[in-house]
């Protein structure tokens, strides 16, 4: 499905003048009451939580030594090799996605 801007800004007209309800999970929140039927939104995860997540995702490597290390001694030795089907099939496979809308 392809959504083009004139649907998102008449969706956003749409949802314009419905307040936005905060969830405070504090003792000194009052309960607010919500009419059947209406929409709401509730994250279950906190700014805190996502800085924090950020922060560690930061600090892990996307290299993985071992195998980069594998591989130099493969190339070094001259042991490696190339499965020449395996790189076309991810090649057109890759094509495809890419061609998908055209």
């Amino acid at each position: 499905m392809k959504i083009d801007s004139e649907q998102i800004i008449s969706v956003a007209n749409r949802y314009k003048s419905d307040p936005i309800e905060k969830k405070d999970n504090s003792s000194s929140a009052k309960s607010k009451t919500v009419s059947p039927g209406s929409d709401r939104v509730e994250l279950s995860i906190t700014n805190s939580e996502i800085e924090q997540l950020k922060q560690t995702m930061l600090g892990i490597s996307d290299v993985r030594a071992e195998r980069v290390a594998s591989l130099k001694k493969e190339i070094t030795d001259g042991t490696y090799s190339v499965d020449s089907k395996k790189v076309a099939e991810k090649m057109l496979e890759n094509w495809k996605s890419l061609n998908v809308d055209k």
